[in-house]
């Protein structure tokens, strides 16, 4: 009997027993390649929801639950491949598994562009089984003197603790800092409290926010800008006027600018960066201090 998975087979796994699928010995050890491939979806899952601070909505939730799902029955598919060793099915599997990746990557950019700004922590995650102790890892020197260095943690994969090596991270927003994920001994269950991003305590400005000179140039492009993100603005200071974020036009793709408080200018107020709809398409209008 050929021990080789034809590509409707593997179709057919996915398609049609999914329920069966989830009872393939679940307790199999992980190969490092498997566990690498968690640990960096993982990483660029959490990455968009909770360091770059955005929610996310029960469709979009949905999308990355089904994700892992479909991820987890190719790599049970690819395991059986191993063993039989029957490596046209894990080429296909592995091709399979780059089409995933490259959907994830495509869905989370769209995420990014229209998801608000979240304020709260997430939902917490239980688990009978202890997190090992807190890895020593070397922080090395910040990228720029914004960033903030968000440390490491435990994660729970669904049949193990896996680490996330902590790396260096720009808040969302200026004035926020980060409050680390931890898991809290409740009566004997490991409960996960995830990391989040939150408002902190920032001065007064003191300094008149002087926007850059306009360009040369009138900037107009045909590609329509994405909504204007939902801003959680920090607390606000005595006196401090609040310059609105914008989508700004780097050459190539709309950027998102985020907001953030300035000291008032007398006798003034501050007319915000916005787009304007022409016969051509949309044109920048800059913003500037007006009376």
């Amino acid at each position: 009997m050929s021990k080789h998975f034809s590509a409707l087979a593997v179709v057919a796994i996915l398609a049609a027993a999914p329920a069966a699928l989830a009872q393939v010995n679940v307790n199999v050890d992980v190969s490092p390649e498997e566990h690498a491939y968690q640990a960096r979806t993982d990483a660029r899952i959490r990455g968009w929801i909770h360091e770059d601070n955005h929610d996310a909505t029960e469709e979009e939730r949905t999308f990355i639950n089904n994700h892992w799902q479909r991820t987890a029955r190719l790599w049970r598919i690819r395991r059986l491949a191993m063993d039989a060793h029957d490596m046209a099915t894990v080429a296909r599997v592995d091709t399979l598994l780059g089409r995933a990746d490259n959907v994830l990557e495509v869905q989370l950019g769209r995420m990014r562009v229209r998801a608000p700004v979240l304020t709260v922590a997430p939902g917490a995650l239980e688990v009978t089984q202890a997190p090992p102790p807190d890895q020593i890892e070397t922080q090395g020197a910040p990228p720029s003197p914004r960033h903030m260095w968000v440390k490491g943690y435990w994660h729970w994969n669904g049949a193990r603790h896996v680490w996330n090596p902590g790396h260096w991270s720009e808040p969302p927003q200026p004035g926020m800092i980060y409050e680390p994920p931890r898991w809290e001994n409740r009566g004997g269950r490991y409960v996960f409290v995830d990391g989040r991003w939150q408002l902190g305590t920032p001065p007064a400005p003191t300094v008149v926010y002087e926007p850059p000179p306009p360009p040369a140039q009138v900037v107009e492009v045909q590609a329509a800008p994405p909504p204007p993100i939902v801003e959680v603005r920090p607390p606000p200071p005595p006196r401090g006027v609040w310059i609105p974020g914008y989508w700004h036009w780097n050459g190539a793709r709309h950027v998102w600018i985020g907001g953030h408080w300035s000291a008032a200018r007398a006798g003034m107020r501050w007319e915000p960066d916005h787009w304007v709809r022409t016969e051509r398409g949309y044109r920048m209008e800059h913003g500037h201090w007006a009376r």
